[in-house]
């Protein structure tokens, strides 16, 4: 059996991202009637890890381009370090219904004022 493998050059500034479609022109299966090979279709799928040790982290920079520079602001701007939490759904739903909510309904007063 023989195996071929294509070389996949990437443009800088154009990282592939899960759910891609790109396609090979001429390295396909080869059409009953023609006999030619139609296109080969590939869809990306970018699997992240879940974690990394911090021992890898030398290494990634190494491969990966340089980071970007922090960037500077303007002594009037507030920033304000923050922590991410996974969202769980059934909270996440609730409290989208109870802004709808808040925005759609009249407001009512008390009609003894």
């Amino acid at each position: 059996m023989v195996r071929k493998y294509w070389i996949l050059p990437t443009v800088p500034d154009q990282l592939p991202y899960s759910g891609q479609l790109k396609v090979i022109r001429g390295q396909g299966m080869p059409s009953h009637r023609h006999h030619e090979p139609g296109d080969l279709y590939v869809k990306i799928d970018v699997l992240f890890p879940e974690s990394i040790s911090t021992s890898v982290i030398p290494l990634l920079e190494r491969a990966l381009p340089p980071r970007k520079p922090i960037e500077k602001f303007a002594k009037n701007v507030i920033i304000e370090e923050v922590t991410m939490d996974d969202v769980d759904p059934r909270s996440r739903s609730e409290g989208l219904r109870e802004e709808a909510m808040d925005e759609d309904e009249p407001r009512v007063q008390c009609a003894n004022q």
